[in-house]
């Protein structure tokens, strides 16, 4: 597996490159949730839904919680992009032995209270209008099991809306849980799925 390699400078870059893309093609991020510091590492869940996805949850991160970013990607594709480990990419090999170490490594990241990793549960891109959320199997569940110090678990779902306007603004939901001994991957999948339902109906989406 390829570990992330963060670069001070090259985050700062990421920051100033992410928000001229982000100002350049929607109008405004509207951050609607409540967060309380508390001095832990964070989980963030999130839907996916464009090529903007990561680049949302950067200006969110940075916003909001000002952790340590970190995100996880296919390694075919990451090897196209190694410049993209020095602002906080790691990758998986899904399907192969390897996969344990990039298992492995999403529950070191989450031992350090400096670190956010981000977590898209689909594994794919899927319509911004899909409701119903099914989690792929393992990484999360790998997690849950073998990860012995608290953290925090983020929801986050980000929803757009064009009105009259010719760029549109985002929306950034988020909600945070705390993490016990007792939760599982199907109680946090039924948490999500609630949680996204709430905000599509505060976007008005039926």
């Amino acid at each position: 597996m390829i570990r992330a390699n963060h670069n001070k400078y090259w985050v700062k870059f990421s920051y100033l490159y992410t928000k001229i893309l982000i100002g350049f093609f929607f109008s405004s991020i509207k951050y609607k949730g409540e967060y309380e510091e508390k001095g832990l590492p964070i989980l963030m869940i999130s839907n996916h839904f464009s090529f903007y996805d990561g680049f949302i949850q950067i200006l969110l991160n940075l916003k909001v919680f000002k952790r340590r970013f970190n995100f996880m990607m296919l390694e075919k594709e990451l090897k196209k992009n190694m410049m993209l480990t020095k602002i906080g990419a790691s990758s998986i090999n899904k399907g192969k032995k390897s996969s344990i170490a990039s298992l492995d490594y999403a529950v070191e990241m989450l031992e350090d209270k400096e670190n956010l990793f981000l977590f898209f549960p689909q594994g794919r891109i899927q319509s911004i209008y899909t409701k119903e959320f099914t989690f792929e199997k393992g990484l999360l569940s790998h997690i849950l099991a073998n990860t012995k110090n608290d953290f925090q678990l983020v929801y986050n779902i980000n929803l757009i809306n064009y009105g009259t306007k010719l760029r549109p603004d985002i929306s950034a939901y988020y909600e945070t849980h705390t993490i016990t001994k007792n939760t599982n991957a199907e109680d946090v999948e039924r948490q999500f799925n609630r949680f996204a339902e709430v905000c599509f109906t505060k976007q008005g989406v039926k």
